[in-house]
């Protein structure tokens, strides 16, 4: 029974990380493309970080930003993970071009540009 439970999440293991290989490949072989698109939404979510025991003092929170796209011709909505300066700068139902490389976010440019002249 116990080479059964250990050859399981040997197989289990080998699943994942062949189904993440497949995805990074998968993008990096496609051709960018550009979308015309609506800024859907935006959500910021953290994840806490680990401890050690003999650390009593709890580390400060991972996080993460996503903005959710839609596309302007039509089509489903989908999220991507973008860094806390794009993330800032951006408005729901702002509208711009969003390239992509299969599933994978390169960059988005807003249509209406504002230019601080101090």
């Amino acid at each position: 029974m116990d080479t059964f439970v250990l050859w399981a999440i040997i197989i289990i293991a080998f699943v994942v990380i062949g189904r993440q290989l497949y995805r990074r490949f998968y993008d990096h072989i496609q051709p960018q493309h550009s979308l015309k698109v609506v800024i859907t939404g935006k959500q910021m979510r953290e994840f806490m970080g680990r401890t050690r025991q003999e650390n009593t003092e709890m580390p400060p929170p991972r996080v993460n930003y996503y903005v959710s796209f839609r596309p302007q011709s039509g089509g489903r909505e989908r999220e991507f993970q973008v860094s806390e300066h794009l993330y800032e700068r951006l408005e729901p139902d702002s509208t711009g071009t969003l390239v992509i490389q299969g599933r994978r976010f390169i960059a988005f440019e807003p249509d209406d540009v504002i230019l601080d002249n101090d």
